[in-house]
């Protein structure tokens, strides 16, 4: 084993070898949380006027925008009624009417 020449190196070799505090602040989740809100926020804020102008306002309450990725708008319905109720709405027109209201490429949309 090599011999430790001064203080200057025990004290490196120490800063090497020991563990830093772990950081338990919410700085990074936060950071990124507030990254993807403000990318929703622009991807679905041209959508959400649209949305709330044409969608029913029972369905609309009961439902949430969650994305828009490559053209497709996904849904999250809180039950089953709300399902059924927006597919309804969606296979009867409202599809193609929220697809031409919205400028920015929404191809089709899928309930969760």
């Amino acid at each position: 084993m090599k011999r430790l020449r001064s203080d200057r190196d025990l004290n490196q070799l120490r800063a090497w070898r020991t563990r830093g505090e772990p950081d338990l602040t919410l700085k990074l989740p936060l950071a990124r949380m507030s990254k993807e809100i403000r990318q929703q926020a622009g991807t679905l804020g041209r959508l959400t006027p649209a949305w709330i102008a044409l969608v029913p306002a029972e369905a609309r309450a009961r439902a949430t925008l969650v994305s828009l990725a490559r053209g497709v708008l996904t849904v999250r319905c809180h039950d089953a009624a709300v399902r059924f109720e927006l597919d309804r709405w969606l296979r009867g027109g409202g599809e193609m009417d929220l697809v031409r209201a919205v400028p920015s490429g929404l191809l089709r949309v899928r309930l969760v």
